[in-house]
């Protein structure tokens, strides 16, 4: 493939692609970051076009990793100038206290929010990997192509991200039944 078919192909890409890429950047950033994030996505794809994979599928999941990659660096720089700023500021404020969980109050939107909160227990890795595997609705093999890994390794850190989550939920529903939730957990 010659420059000029690498570079209309990113462009028919970037057109085929650009909803579901702002679509992942939105759930794991801001608006404005996200916005930020695909522009990087698309500039570094666009530096790197000798390496498009051919087959469509490849080619968003590639998409995917660059913008797991882009979402990353803007995270570090974000703690980078909160550490700047505490520095400047020569005092460390407290972290505001964590919102009051009440999953299994009886409602969905209870549930909803203790699921986010149990989310947001979660370490950066088992939010990202559970996000890939559900929100995204990726399969194994996407996920590994995604994170670079193998899909064994998927299956493993998935498990155990689900257990941790599970184990999570559980503890801020110290009501529900024992017997009911290993009973779940074993499905």
């Amino acid at each position: 493939m010659n420059a000029d078919e690498r570079s209309e192909r990113l462009e028919q890409l970037f057109r085929q692609t650009f909803r579901r890429v702002m679509a992942y950047c939105l759930r794991r950033a801001s608006e404005a970051a996200a916005h930020d994030a695909v522009a990087e996505v698309y500039a570094v794809a666009w530096r790197k076009r000798r390496q498009l994979p051919v087959d469509d599928e490849e080619a968003v999941l590639w998409l995917l990793g660059i913008a797991r990659r882009v979402l990353a660096n803007q995270a570090r720089s974000q703690r980078r100038w909160a550490r700047l700023l505490m520095r400047v500021a020569e005092r460390v404020e407290p972290d505001p206290p964590p919102a009051a969980d009440s999953y299994g109050a009886g409602n969905a939107e209870d549930a909803s929010d203790g699921l986010a909160a149990a989310l947001a227990q979660a370490s950066d890795a088992d939010r990202e990997l559970l996000r890939l595997a559900y929100w995204d609705d990726l399969s194994r093999g996407d996920i590994a192509t995604v994170l670079g890994i193998s899909v064994g390794a998927v299956d493993t850190r998935l498990h155990r991200a689900r257990q941790r989550l599970r184990q999570r939920l559980a503890s801020a529903n110290p009501h529900q039944d024992p017997a009911k939730e290993k009973d779940h957990a074993e499905r």
